[in-house]
């Protein structure tokens, strides 16, 4: 037996698919005399003549993911290093399975803060919040060589 999500997405799916090859087959009317494309050879039509477009093609513009930001990435490396002794502490058996998992929890909380403070700030990080990231990541130092 089918899920109602699943059927739901397939019909859904297959909706789409139709309605958009009737849109597609809509704009191509080839009985007209005037009629550029399989007839003449003209493969860019509709390129230079409207033929129901409303408004011309735009450029796009692209935003970057990730801005340079030093601070942002001091943090990151700093975690990174963090991410690498848990991850050796737990290997040479200095970590018990449930400090492994805290640590752990801090780092990605840590971690996730900073990403989010960046992206609410054009992928810098202000002086106050580097502080207070800046602190966090000294606490999980000191978390980390306590509980190894």
């Amino acid at each position: 037996m089918r899920s109602p999500l699943k059927t739901t997405s397939i019909a859904t799916l297959a909706f789409v698919a139709l309605s958009g090859g009737a849109f597609a087959a809509d704009q191509h009317d080839f009985g007209r005399e005037s009629d550029k494309g399989a007839y003449t050879g003209d493969y860019y039509q509709g390129a230079f003549s409207p033929d129901g477009v409303t408004a011309p093609a735009m450029p796009t513009v692209r935003v970057p993911v990730h801005m340079a930001s030093s601070r942002l990435d001091r943090v990151l490396h700093e975690l990174r290093a963090d991410n690498r002794q848990i991850n050796a502490d737990r290997a040479e058996g200095k970590l018990t399975a449930t400090n492994y998992s805290k640590l752990e929890r801090e780092d990605a909380a840590v971690r996730a803060q900073a990403i989010k403070t960046a992206s609410a700030h054009n992928g810098m990080l202000p002086s106050q919040s580097y502080a207070r990231l800046q602190s966090e990541v000294r606490h999980l130092d000191r978390d980390i060589a306590r509980m190894a």
